[in-house]
């Protein structure tokens, strides 16, 4: 049985996964690709903004693709509030691109959006050198709105695959030092100790450089933790 934030699945041509919407995207089998998406990002040069890049709101809305094994192999997060829905994250696991996954999921945000009646627009960002991105976009259908300038007073090197090391002298971290995910993401069942067993497994990932960043309740025993690293500077227990 679906869950009541889970829509029918969406047809998809001839492929071995499935697209599912999700009202709140930590309901759905994508938020474990979540610190994946945001480490590519930030190692390939195409994260937007100067920090570390953080989850999406758990508000955010999800459309997945889900493979025959039930896990995610893409999705796009969304705020879909008002006449305009923002697209906040978009990933496809690498084995999978080029396959079209991209491109099913942004149809089918946009076939549920129509539904609502009320949406004038599906808007997105990404960085000025993610030219695959902005060449799908296009072909989706897509048009370029708007540009952002900024004014640089450090150069850098954007949109090439960094090496380890190149991506640890970048950050003034040592290779080991960058071993650590910048975000991790666990499921964590209470269980009858409640609320305790949570906060000594808090407790431990704290004593392995990681503090706790956001915590969603999905049951009265099951929660999905985000931790931070503690490198990252945004470290904040909620």
């Amino acid at each position: 049985m679906k869950t009541p934030s889970q829509k029918n699945d969406q047809p998809t041509p001839e492929g071995p996964y499935c697209i599912r919407f999700y009202k709140h995207y930590a309901d759905s089998p994508a938020w474990e690709l979540v610190p994946q998406a945001l480490t590519y990002l930030e190692e390939s040069g195409f994260a937007i903004g100067r920090g570390p890049q953080t989850p999406p709101l758990f508000t955010d809305s999800c459309m997945a693709a889900i493979g025959k094994d039930g896990k995610a192999i893409g999705f796009l997060t969304c705020d879909c509030d008002g006449e305009s829905w923002d697209i906040t994250l978009s990933y496809v696991l690498r084995e999978h691109r080029r396959k079209g996954v991209h491109t099913d999921l942004f149809y089918a945000l946009r076939d549920k959006a129509k539904e609502q009646g009320k949406v004038v627009s599906i808007n997105c960002m990404t960085h000025a050198n993610n030219l695959p991105a902005q060449a799908a976009f296009e072909a989706q259908g897509r048009t370029k709105e708007y540009i952002v300038y900024s004014y640089r007073l450090k150069d850098e090197i954007v949109g090439i695959e960094p090496t380890e090391s190149s991506v640890a002298q970048s950050r003034g971290h040592s290779f080991e030092e960058m071993r650590m995910p910048e975000y991790l993401v666990e499921s964590f069942d209470t269980g009858l100790d409640g609320p305790k067993s949570m906060q000594a497994f808090i407790n431990e990932k704290a004593a392995e450089g990681y503090s706790l960043h956001q915590a969603i309740e999905r049951s009265p025993c099951q929660w999905v933790l985000i931790f931070s690293s503690l490198s990252c500077g945004q470290c904040q227990a909620t």
